[in-house]
């Protein structure tokens, strides 16, 4: 259906409506007035054309059955008005056995035609009574102003604003100011907890690079004195002793050995059996357990020490949290009512560390296990193989013994054995060779430590100062693009503001926070800086009236406006309607009259 942009009425037929029982033609004019007692159908005529039009009431009200007349079973309205062209229609509405019909110019239509044709209830009824909008729309009415503002346009805002706020937005789509200020809002919370967690992490790292420094120098320091002490035995060990000479003294007592063993005819070969076996022999007593392991446990080993570093310090913080203090890691002062937020964020990673902490401390003891497992399983094996050998020395020995009582070869073996044991511990006694021996070890597991320890040291830092160097820059130029765009958001409300200016009826949607750009829902309604609710009725009236060229002006469509209770008001001159004006004023005891006092051009021609 056409949309109509103006219509006034120039007539209605009212039957079985409300006080109107019998059927009753009435004629309007421009303006119209209707006078008459209390209880005479004044206020029943607004109700009839609101009827007519939205299916409800002057005010709104639900409920039909309240509308018929007690004794006509049957609604009967027409309505006759004249558009914006000066074309005539009319439109009736029915209800005959709680069937509702309604026909305009002959034609059976909806309700949904008629609001494509006049507009949503809301709006009709703001326009034709002038008291709706406040009274009864109340914080809807809201909603409907906001619907039918004009979109202020982008270039319309940035021509308002300076040359430099145009220059700083240049390219800059700001479709909706408050959800932009909101999401740049969030960018600068996301950028300064990332501020704090790099702060955080700047302070973690060094304090970790100090306990890694610490770390090695205290594996070089052990290092250094089991080098040294491992050097003292070492030179001990074979001082004022020539090993050339005691070597080549043992080259000759063999082939002796082997002369006399030749000589003594059937012991030869037992003789060489048991000098390989006693060789052998102080071979296999002179091995040492070799770990596979070392290098794990060692890396495993730094770990851990690290872990207990880290939780020994964050432990002290935990324990040292009072509010007033700042956190040393996020930077945020603690309160009172974030204490326990900030406890439970630290003692998340505190957790985090102890968990890790057990972790590794599970993966080294299982390696040490592992490794001493396989060093019980060397030493088993090895005093196996020497007993073994003992064993077969002895029975040789027996063997020998029996064959030969030559004194010759077993001084000849004594003295080798005695020469060979001079080369194995030199002037070490048995308790410093072990010594010797554990410490040859040592070294080698802290020189494995000491090398990881190195690595990690030298692991290269991410460049915090950078990244928190840029995230300022960052947060530094969204506040300089928000100020701007609150600046962009006042303008803008202004222009939208203007859209609602009256003559003494002022309107507010929402509060623009100065400091914020931000939008604050505030419906406000005031009359000459007064509240409605302080109001004279002829206030309210004339209030209204300003109010219903207001959705005039914003929807596009003047219509009717119908001001009941016009006895109390003087006049109307502060509103200058734009429209047609129907008023109603009771005047005591007197019949129902309905009296144009200007009539309405019809397609040309003048209605009486």
């Amino acid at each position: 259906m056409k949309k109509i942009e103006r219509f006034q009425i120039t007539g209605m037929t009212i039957e079985g409506f409300k006080s109107y029982r019998e059927t009753t033609d009435l004629v309007f004019g421009n303006p119209t007035t209707i006078t008459g007692g209390n209880g005479r159908g004044k206020t029943s005529i607004a109700d009839a054309i609101a009827f007519a039009i939205t299916g409800q009431p002057f005010f709104g009200e639900r409920g039909i059955d309240k509308l018929h007349n007690e004794f006509r079973p049957d609604v009967f309205i027409s309505l006759r008005f004249v558009d914006e062209a000066g074309a005539s229609h009319e439109l009736t509405r029915t209800r005959h056995k709680n069937r509702m019909s309604i026909h305009y110019d002959g034609y059976e239509i909806r309700q949904l035609d008629l609001t494509d044709m006049f507009g949503e209830r809301d709006v009709f009824l703001s326009i034709f009574n002038p008291l709706y909008f406040i009274e009864e729309l109340g914080d809807d009415g809201k909603n409907l102003l906001e619907m039918y503002l004009p979109m202020i346009s982008h270039e319309a805002v940035m021509d308002r604003l300076s040359e430099a706020t145009r220059a700083a937005l240049e390219g800059v789509n700001i479709f909706s100011p408050d959800a932009f200020l909101k999401s740049k809002r969030a960018e600068i919370r996301e950028l300064e907890e990332h501020l704090i967690y790099l702060q955080g992490q700047k302070d973690q790292a060094s304090t970790q690079v100090e306990a890694q420094k610490q770390a090695v120098a205290a594996l070089t320091e052990r290092h250094s004195l089991l080098d040294s002490e491992l050097n003292a035995l070492e030179n001990k060990r074979f001082s004022g002793l020539d090993r050339t000479q005691m070597e080549a003294k043992l080259v000759e007592l063999s082939a002796c050995y082997e002369e006399a063993a030749r000589s003594s005819g059937d012991t030869a070969e037992i003789d060489a059996q048991i000098l390989a076996l006693q060789q052998k022999l102080a071979q296999r007593r002179v091995e040492q357990y070799q770990s596979q392991y070392t290098q794990a446990i060692a890396d495993a080993s730094a770990k851990v020490t690290e872990l207990g570093n880290r939780y020994r310090r964050e432990a002290q913080i935990m324990k040292a949290f009072t509010p007033g203090v700042a956190c040393p890691t996020c930077r945020r002062p603690v309160t009172e009512q974030n204490l326990s937020e900030v406890q439970g964020a630290l003692q998340k990673v505190i957790d985090a560390i102890v968990a890790d902490g057990r972790e590794q401390q599970s993966q080294l003891k299982q390696l040490r296990e592992l490794d001493t497992k396989a060093q019980v399983v060397f030493d088993q094996f090895q005093s196996d193989d020497i007993i073994k050998m003992q064993d077969e020395i002895e029975a040789l020995t027996q063997q020998r013994d029996k064959l030969t009582e030559d004194r010759q070869t077993d001084d000849l073996r004594g003295e080798i054995q005695r020469l060979t044991a001079s080369l194995e511990y030199g002037n070490l006694s048995q308790q410093e060779y072990d010594r010797l021996l554990a410490c040859r070890e040592e070294v080698r597991q802290c020189a494995a430590e000491l090398n990881a320890a190195e690595r990690a040291a030298e692991q290269e830092q991410p460049d915090f100062d950078g990244q928190i160097a840029q995230d300022k820059q960052e947060i530094k130029e969204l506040k300089s693009l928000i100020s701007n765009v609150v600046i962009y958001a006042s303008v803008r409300a202004e222009l939208i503001f203007e859209s609602l200016k009256m003559n003494k009826v002022a309107i507010s949607l929402y509060d623009v926070m100065k400091t914020t750009g931000e939008q604050k829902a505030a419906f406000k309604f005031t009359y000459d800086g007064r509240r409605y609710d302080r109001l004279s009725l002829s206030e309210k009236i004339r209030a209204g009236m300003e109010v219903s060229e207001l959705v005039k002006r914003l929807t596009g469509r003047n219509y009717p406006v119908f001001v009941d209770n016009m006895e109390s008001v003087d006049d109307l001159a502060n509103v200058r309607p734009t429209g047609q004006v129907i008023m109603a004023k009771c005047v005591r005891g007197a019949p129902l009259e309905v009296r144009p006092l200007r009539p309405i051009s019809v397609a040309g021609q003048k209605a009486a």
